[in-house]
């Protein structure tokens, strides 16, 4: 079996049954800021990412970085699917905030080498190189987002999530706690009048612009972009996509 065979068979070996569809929200408490290098999250982005953990344990860790398995394999998410896209909203950040940018920097550590061969380490090209590496970042207390789908399951796979954003190893992001809860309408693609997701053109009645956006997971695929209206955005949905 080939790599590519190995995880289909993995993923379209689970058979999920997800409770009723409904709208929520959930908010996650950070302990420190997020450092992002994109304008948001997305949470059908994170969920597909949960659950692929699940699904595939420690294979998840050797999985190819640069193979979309999506391709290859269909994976229902746990959440409420329209047009092509699922009712996720991107993070709504709290309280407002400008991006703030700060460095990391990576050194050569001499502690424990006393076993070292090589006595000259060279620390001015590569593998023990010193490097700075500029990290924009928010300084945002909270982070929420909208969805519909099933809130147990998400909740279930949402307790193994210690941070948000990128550079969680080194402490950005991380989470103090979050709650999920019921809402009376779904927020996760259109808000008062406004785009709460990247939304397909296609799917719109009438917006008030349009940008090459990827608009489902996995976010990095240049194949999932097209032109779609950006979170933030006036637009109106299509009356037949409507409940």
């Amino acid at each position: 079996m080939n790599e590519v065979g190995y995880f289909k068979q993995k993923i379209e070996s689970f058979k999920p049954s997800y409770a009723p569809f409904v709208p929520f929200k959930v908010t996650f408490k950070l302990l420190t800021p997020i450092a992002l290098s994109h304008p948001w999250l997305a949470l059908d982005g994170i969920i597909a990412h949960l659950l692929l953990m699940s699904i595939l344990g420690d294979d998840f860790f050797i999985t190819p970085k640069k193979l979309n398995l999506f391709r290859y394999t269909s994976l229902p998410l746990p959440l409420k699917k329209t047009g092509g896209i699922y009712h996720a909203s991107v993070s709504q950040f709290s309280p407002p905030s400008s991006l703030k940018l700060t460095y990391l920097y990576k050194r050569f550590e001499p502690d424990y080498t006393l076993s070292l061969r090589k006595k000259k380490v060279d620390i001015g090209r590569g593998h023990f190189r010193y490097f700075k590496l500029s990290r924009p970042y928010l300084p945002v207390a909270e982070v929420t987002f909208y969805g519909c789908g099933d809130i147990e399951f998400i909740e279930g796979l949402l307790e193994g999530l210690v941070g948000l954003g990128d550079e969680v190893r080194v402490g950005f992001g991380l989470i103090a706690h979050y709650t999920i809860e019921e809402s009376g309408e779904d927020f996760s693609l259109v808000k008062d009048g406004v785009a709460m997701r990247p939304i397909p053109t296609s799917m719109c009645e009438s917006y008030e612009m349009q940008m090459p956006l990827a608009y489902r997971p996995p976010y990095w695929d240049p194949q999932n972009v097209t032109l779609c209206v950006p979170p933030g955005a006036r637009c109106a949905l299509k009356k037949s996509l409507l409940p």
